[in-house]
């Protein structure tokens, strides 16, 4: 009897495990067969804690509205035959527990107005071309990570600044200015600057803005310089790949102007066929970060690729493959794969 009550129990949990995460599948091409072709309609279809897997696509899946707990999984921001893209993500109120990831964002990502706190957000290995920000006059977000991506902003300015709490910020390209108010709680690591771009302390009179393991190069003739008031930079590197340079960083164990020896970088953009920031043998910024990891993107976290691809997720690309084949020949095919 024992026996069967523990094989009932079990069968009804997993019928309500089944229930509880289903998994969604969106593709808008063109002769497609997923479930849904249009992404929204597959949001709102959706219970709290579904995947949805949105299929690369020509076309972009356009502006989304979450205000439920879902898990959104693209195929890459920069694959150069594969994309997921979106136009633009909304986050509305009971957007708590999402995780976006593996998408090309070609405008922003709002925290649109929440009166209640948005908690328990993951922004990962997505290209966003927009900003990323919440109004400084809304519940904000708060215990987010973003992780792995290419950034263009966070927070349009010093007025309009990014409502984030309980935020990690690391492992990322950042390509513009980055503004920060609740320094206290706010981390920032092992990102990569571009483009003459720096984090900014709107906040500074309650105190400073800590950065770490952080490397900023840009590719120019002029001196740049990137302090600002309370920032403080720790075991950061500074590089111009032109012919000018960097003022000396305010803050300790900083590495002033002194070439991190990239693979291949051209420092005012990112191309993510052609830059890899992994760091070669003899670099200074190896094991110069804090606590001994390296500076820059690699921290031994495997947090980000160039292509945006979802970790955990095996992605496949045929590499080569026979343009003729007679009759009765065979077909050649070269494949690659990669667990990520």
């Amino acid at each position: 009897m024992t026996s069967k009550n523990t094989l009932l129990i079990m069968a009804l949990l997993c019928i309500f495990l089944l229930k509880a995460q289903n998994t969604l599948t969106v593709d808008n091409s063109v002769g497609a067969n997923a479930q849904y072709s249009d992404l929204q309609s597959a949001i709102s279809a959706a219970s709290n804690g579904d995947i949805i897997y949105v299929h690369a696509s020509e076309i972009n899946y356009g502006d989304i509205d979450i205000d439920k707990p879902l898990t959104l999984i693209g195929f890459s921001h920069s694959d150069a035959d594969k994309k997921s893209m979106i136009n633009e993500i909304d986050l509305l109120n009971n957007a708590s527990n999402v995780t976006i990831t593996g998408f090309n964002i070609t405008n922003d990502i709002n925290a649109l107005n929440p009166t209640t706190a948005i908690t328990n957000l993951i922004i990962e290995n997505n290209y966003i071309e927009g900003t990323f920000w919440s109004n400084n006059n809304n519940a904000g977000v708060t215990n987010m990570i973003i992780r792995g991506n290419i950034l263009y902003r966070i927070a349009s300015n010093s007025v309009t600044y990014s409502n984030y709490t309980n935020t990690t910020i690391s492992n990322n390209v950042i390509t513009d200015n980055i503004y920060i108010y609740y320094h206290e709680s706010v981390t920032i690591k092992n990102n990569i600057f571009i483009d003459a771009s720096a984090p900014i302390n709107v906040n500074n009179a309650t105190g400073n803005l800590d950065v770490q393991n952080c490397i900023f190069i840009e590719s120019s003739s002029t001196t740049l310089n990137i302090n600002s008031t309370g920032v403080n930079f720790e075991n950061c590197l500074t590089y111009n790949l032109g012919s000018g340079n960097y003022s000396n960083l305010s803050g300790s164990n900083n590495l002033n102007n002194q070439n991190p020896n990239f693979v291949s970088a051209t420092g005012s953009t990112f191309n993510a066929e052609t830059d890899d920031y992994h760091l070669q043998a003899g670099s200074p910024a190896i094991g110069s970060g804090a606590s001994g990891v390296d500076m820059g993107l690699y921290d031994g976290s495997n947090a980000f690729n160039n292509f945006g691809y979802t970790n955990g997720i095996p992605t496949v690309k045929i590499t080569d493959i026979t343009d003729r084949v007679s009759p009765g020949a065979n077909l050649s095919v070269t494949i690659t794969t990669n667990t990520n």
